[in-house]
């Protein structure tokens, strides 16, 4: 029976036994008491593991003792425990951890004609392999249940990687240590090639303490970002998508539901010397697998972003509140990109200001060539609420005023902006910080009379702007947003000491450290 097993030539795996059942007329064959050991010692990333029993169920008997292939109805793992380690000296690709499992489940059928796979109760841990061993993950319940093989068709895409007529395969509390700091978990993955639909529940991207202190606690200037999701549906998945080894996704509909992503920055920490970031076309395409997707929609979502500002301890937010959007046609491959990436969005800003968003990006296939068009709009609001949002970053406080209208157009290159922007608002009145209380009175006075308090159309004085906003290219994308619509409201507000307040709020480098 052992060289029956183990007897492929080229097999990565043997199984060790401790008993067998034969039932030689009901055509059943169950080993107990089973092991799992690599062939080869110097694998990047091997499994070994532990099984409660392993069943072959409607076996050709004649053919499993006297032939050379052996058919088989069903094989049916019960409760296996796998133990992944992943040898960090030779690989670190976090894809090698569902390629060794791909690998192993390919090993084992491809022993006989085999026609169904059941897995039942599966767990398993992660280890890294260096100086020592370390765990960086575990995952509960893991279930398969492929019908129909035809183990002459490899098909990478699968756990099991042959063609079939049908597989569903399921895990639940998954967790992975991403670093000493970060740790990914998911409560439930579900797949089924019937309804070509993956689904993802409650994934969580976390620091240890929080990515607040984390901030604080770091050398350096950079983002700290936490992600709590409650569910992520992958619909109308194609043949050529490949979700294990290699990820590969091509699909006609992903929804994001239920999205909170918290990103912190802490400008009391020096900013490392950074590479030029991309706008839309070139976050596509630093998605670090082949991507093309129909549709993505995100419902029900939220994104804070959370910045200390120098010489402060706690930070002050803008928070997008009852977040969607719809994004049409995102592809990541160069060679695939044609056409435009369409996204529309809308939010509420701070629970007082909903707005809106339209952005074309034309595929360039040329990082040098990348621009995109936007229109975007806010709905009218008291301006007071802006004081919790603009806290130090100016000198004033907003006493009074309603924005009746704010809408924007830009036409962006890799290094500029050209911006036409309306601002409409009525009844603004200012008032300036100081110490000195005299000294505040007067300025606030000066700075009313110079600070039109209305701009609307049938005003004389009506305003427009059309400018150009200069690029920081080791910015991101929304950076140069904020800065148009900034300098589009300092254009439209008349005002110098106005213009010269918030201009001082810049560093001496003019805005670059912002």
């Amino acid at each position: 029976m052992p060289e029956r097993i183990n007897g492929k030539e080229d097999r990565a795996y043997n199984i060790l036994f401790e008993d067998v059942d034969v039932q030689l007329f009901r055509g059943s064959i169950e080993l107990q008491g089973i092991s799992l050991e690599p062939v080869k010692n110097d694998m990047a990333t091997s499994i070994t593991g532990t099984m409660r029993s392993l069943r072959l169920g409607g076996v050709n008997m004649l053919g499993f003792i006297f032939g050379h292939v052996a058919e088989i109805e069903e094989l049916r793992f019960e409760a296996p425990k796998f133990v992944l380690v992943r040898n960090d000296s030779i690989s670190q690709k976090p894809a090698d951890v569902s390629k060794a499992f791909q690998g192993l489940f390919g090993d084992l059928v491809s022993r006989g004609v085999i026609h169904n796979v059941v897995l039942n109760e599966g767990s398993g841990e992660f280890y890294t392999k260096t100086d020592s061993v370390r765990k960086f993950g575990s995952f509960e319940d893991f279930r398969i249940s492929a019908v129909n093989l035809e183990t002459d068709s490899v098909r990478l895409n699968y756990a099991i990687p042959f063609k079939l007529e049908s597989i569903q395969t399921s895990l639940k509390n998954l967790q992975v240590r991403i670093n000493e700091e970060q740790t990914f978990t998911l409560g439930a993955l579900n797949y089924d090639s019937k309804q070509e639909a993956f689904d993802f529940f409650d994934m969580h991207l976390k620091y240890s303490e929080s990515n607040l202190e984390a901030s604080k606690k770091s050398d350096v200037q950079r983002d700290f970002i936490e992600i709590d999701l409650k569910h992520l549906r992958i619909e109308h998945i194609k043949a050529q998508s490949n979700i294990y080894g290699s990820w590969a996704i091509v699909a006609g509909l992903l929804t994001i539901d239920s999205l909170h992503l918290h990103d912190v920055r802490n400008k009391n920490k020096p900013r490392p010397k950074e590479p030029e970031k991309p706008m839309f076309e070139g976050m596509v395409e630093q998605i670090p697998f082949p991507l093309e997707i129909d549709t993505i929609k995100v419902l029900n979502s939220k994104i804070t972003y959370s910045q200390i500002s120098e010489g402060k301890t706690e930070p002050g937010s803008l928070i997008f509140e009852q977040l969607s959007a719809k994004i049409s046609h995102a592809v990541s491959l160069d060679s695939l990109q044609s056409g435009e990436l369409l996204i529309h969005g809308e939010a509420v800003l701070n629970g007082f200001a909903p707005m809106r968003m339209d952005v074309t990006v034309p595929y360039t296939n040329d990082s040098t060539k990348e621009n995109f068009h936007l229109e975007a709009s806010v709905d009218p609001f008291a301006l007071p609420s802006l004081n919790g949002i603009l806290g130090d970053l100016v000198s004033v406080n907003i006493n009074s005023g309603r924005m009746e209208k704010l809408e924007i157009t830009m036409d962006a290159s890799r290094y500029s902006s050209s911006n036409t922007m309306k601002f409409h608002y009525s009844d603004l009145k200012l008032e300036l910080r100081d110490e000195e209380a005299q000294k505040k009175k007067l300025m606030s006075t000066l700075a009313n009379i110079l600070t039109s308090s209305n701009n609307l159309p049938e005003n004389r004085n009506y305003k427009t702007a059309t400018f150009q906003t200069d690029r920081n290219i080791y910015r991101g994308t929304f950076n140069l947003i904020w800065e148009s619509l900034r300098e589009g409201m300092m254009e439209i507000v008349p005002g110098d000491v106005m213009q010269l307040l918030m201009k001082e709020q810049d560093p001496a480098d003019g805005g670059k450290r912002r």
